[in-house]
């Protein structure tokens, strides 16, 4: 057989094909600055990401908005008249129009190099701390090209972060914007009882402290999701920054709890209990994992049916920690959070019926609801709502609840309980529960 000749024409329009298709790529980022074409007939403008902000003004479908930004999976957004406000992501459909303009970019890492060109053997010619802000001029390969002391500069796409917005001053010699530093009267409030003070920055680092609502720390720095402290030791902590109020500038905004709103702008976070190699309680020939994770497929269903925006925790039979599931409801600014489960009880032990629990005082009111409901619908005897000390609940600073549907080590509770039928009262319960809970 003879060898497959190509032509030298052919190789080069192979060749710059290859080329504009990388070039293409590299501004994925910038086009995520779009206007978008509401879909929903009504959607309502809030002044800030979340339900518990005042409703700002509504759009009709078929308007267009311009996005800015985005965060827990709500849009920021330019209206027509020039008001900004935001908007549920999921009530809209994205529709490609053309890339904003006027964009920056925030290091959001320590001590960054900013280089000559758009590769990591290219010359260092500054450097950029967090939280400093550049314009930024173009994005290419997973790289961001910056306006950098009257001059250009690239900067890896993966160490800063891009929205919409302009730096006053852009012909002088230092563009950047540095954020709040700490003075001897910065602090930071706890906000409700029993949170951790961790070693370090993460959910997994160790405990060194235990604090109460009240509990003033000195701050001295944001860490990602967490704030550095000094305690009255003279220990370095750190706390979540969704569990803590503080006067610097740029710590994340306290999510205010939701007034009156509608369940189809809300984020529901729903989360099976166990799974993985924790089966939860055993019933016959079933374990609790199964149950929680079939229970809370059908819940997800109902409410996305009227337009709530749902997350599940797991939806297959996954390993996953319990500061994981708080961690996802906090990040994502749930407005509620549902934990499922199955109860059990010691071996000789008799219980049946349903039990609502709640950990916060506030979220007392939406436990009372969903319980009632459960009580009115489910056949099975109702146990009351009450004080749960779960983690999933005690780490969550958005509005949670746990759920015992019935008991897997009592016979007659698993054979009413282990139903289609069953599940779906309980999904009916929790979406009437929670219609009136966010239209009142």
């Amino acid at each position: 057989m003879k060898p497959l000749r190509i032509s030298r024409n052919v190789m080069l329009a192979l060749l710059v094909i290859f080329f504009m298709g990388l070039g293409s790529l590299g501004t994925v980022a910038l086009a995520n600055y779009t206007n978008i074409i509401v879909e929903a007939s009504t959607v309502n403008v809030r002044l800030g990401p979340g339900l518990g902000y005042d409703i700002l003004t509504q759009v009709q479908g078929g308007s267009m908005v311009n996005v800015l930004d985005e965060e827990n999976e709500w849009y920021k957004v330019r209206l027509d008249d020039g008001r900004i406000g935001w908007v549920a992501s999921w009530l809209i459909n994205n529709t490609e129009v053309a890339a904003s303009q006027n964009l920056v970019a925030t290091i959001n890492e320590y001590s960054v190099n900013l280089r000559a060109e758009n590769n990591e053997q290219a010359e260092v010619i500054g450097s950029a701390e967090a939280g400093e802000v550049f314009t930024l001029l173009y994005e290419e390969n997973g790289w961001s090209q910056i306006h950098y002391n009257n001059q250009t500069a690239w900067v890896l796409s993966e160490l800063v972060t891009i929205t919409a917005g302009t730096l006053p001053n852009e012909n002088t010699t230092d563009t950047t914007e540095q954020v709040a530093t700490p003075t001897s009267q910065d602090s930071v409030v706890v906000l409700q009882d029993n949170v951790n003070v961790r070693s370090g920055p993460t959910l997994q680092d160790g405990v060194i402290e235990v604090a109460n609502a009240g509990a003033v720390y000195a701050f001295q720095n944001n860490i990602g999701d967490f704030v550095e402290v000094l305690t009255n030791n003279g220990e370095t902590g750190y706390i979540a920054n969704w569990l803590v109020e503080s006067s610097v500038a740029t710590t994340t905004q306290t999510r205010v709890p939701a007034i009156t709103t509608t369940l189809s702008e809300a984020t529901i976070v729903i989360d099976p209990g166990h799974g993985g190699a924790d089966p939860g309680a055993i019933g016959d020939y079933m374990y609790e994992k199964q149950a929680t994770v079939d229970t809370a497929a059908i819940i997800a269903q109902k409410l996305e049916s009227v337009g709530a925006n749902v997350i599940l925790t797991r939806t297959g039979d996954e390993s996953i920690s319990l500061e994981e599931r708080a961690y996802l409801s906090n990040s994502y600014g749930a407005d509620l959070f549902i934990s499922i489960h199955y109860d059990s009880t010691p071996e000789g032990v008799y219980a049946t019926g349903t039990t609502t629990y709640y950990y916060a005082d506030s979220d007392n009111y939406v436990a009372d609801l969903i319980n009632d409901e459960l009580s009115k619908n489910l056949p099975l005897p109702n146990n009351g709502s009450r004080f749960g000390n779960f983690l999933v609940l005690r780490e969550n600073a958005q509005p949670a609840i746990l759920l015992e549907l019935g008991y897997m080590n009592n016979p007659d509770d698993v054979a009413t309980f282990n139903t289609s039928h069953y599940q779906n009262l309980v999904a009916d319960s929790i979406l009437n529960a929670l219609t009136d809970y966010f239209n009142n």
